[in-house]
């Protein structure tokens, strides 16, 4: 098994029409971007078959083979993990020039977002990969978001700049976090936010909130979103009902009904309801998600995407899985 890489995991582009991936990933307070291209590694079969063998698994619709009968390590271990191991290996020692964070220093979005940037690809030397930067201009900036809302109108929220908001590093914590590149939210969920924060609902109705947005400056661009912190270490209903007991599965339920009924009295619609858009924080509670619209099949019907009834149909089949589950 590869040992902890020493960086944070970004975005990670790739096409229909080839094979060629785009890397991200921060290194302390740096920003690496690592074009691979196919055609850079045809010089050496064997680094050709590995590559395209990464490019393959860390696919998100391939589905590994199962393990062998005679195999003693059955630990499963992220493909794109590995895929990320095997492309910054030839950076070992530049990684390593890096002076690391500093544990004193309170970094904000500001750092995260315009952190200094370099551009790499890697191509075949004999029988290694060696890095090599890569002059492409590229001018990465947040991208300003569509209109906030028809039903709330920017000037009623408050507004944060990106030094304004501070990044809560872990003990652990390797590098600064790229979250922040990861998508735009779409006008949907833009609207819901709105209608949510418009809604001044109650601690009861677990939901994530929007508490302002983000503006770029100096142009005052809106550039993204600031929503309410829920303390759960990425533990999800569909992983923390396993193995629990039929309390925790009743509580949950009857949470997550209640916040839905609170939210379709306001006429807001959850949308893409399943156990993943539910989140279990560390006092136990259920809160809801993912107010992006759209559906998931075998949870919501493709024809009631983005409706009350999709909502109701979701939570059924919801309270049908935790019954399986329960102990």
């Amino acid at each position: 098994m590869a040992s902890r890489p020493m960086y944070e995991i970004g975005s990670t582009w790739s096409s229909e029409r080839n094979t060629d991936v785009q890397l991200n990933l921060s290194v302390d307070d740096k920003h690496f971007r690592i074009e691979l291209f196919t055609a850079k590694f045809e010089a050496n079969p064997k680094l050709l078959k590995e590559y395209l063998l990464h490019v393959k698994r860390s696919d998100p619709t391939y589905i590994p083979p199962p393990p062998r009968e005679d195999s003693e390590d059955d630990e499963f271990v992220d493909p794109l993990d590995e895929f990320y191991d095997w492309a910054t290996r030839p950076f070992a020692a530049l990684f390593r020039k890096i002076p690391p964070l500093d544990r004193d220093r309170s970094y904000t979005l500001q750092d995260c977002l315009f952190a200094e940037e370099f551009v790499y690809t890697l191509q075949v030397a004999g029988d290694e990969l060696v890095p090599v930067p890569y002059d492409f201009n590229f001018g990465w900036r947040p991208a300003a978001m569509p209109l906030l809302s028809r039903t709330l109108h920017k000037s009623a929220l408050p507004v944060y700049r990106p030094n304004d908001i501070h990044v809560r590093l872990k003990d652990d914590e390797v590098a600064l976090p790229l979250n922040s590149r990861k998508r735009r939210p779409t006008v949907t969920e833009l609207d819901t936010y709105a209608k949510i924060y418009a809604a001044n609902l109650g601690e009861d109705v677990r939901v994530c909130h929007l508490l302002g947005v983000v503006e770029e400056e100096p142009t005052s661009r809106t550039i993204g979103l600031l929503l309410s912190y829920i303390d759960c270490g990425n533990r999800t209903l569909s992983c923390a009902a396993r193995g629990c007991e039929r309390t925790s599965h009743d509580k949950w339920l009857k949470q997550i009904t209640h916040s839905r009924h609170e939210l379709h009295s306001r006429q807001i619609v959850w949308g893409d309801a399943k156990p993943e858009n539910v989140l279990i924080d560390g006092r136990d509670d259920a809160y809801l998600i993912d107010f992006g619209g759209g559906y998931t099949v075998g949870w919501v019907d493709k024809e009631l995407v983005n409706t009350q009834e999709g909502d109701l149909q979701g939570l059924q089949r919801i309270a049908a899985h935790l019954a399986e589950l329960c102990v």
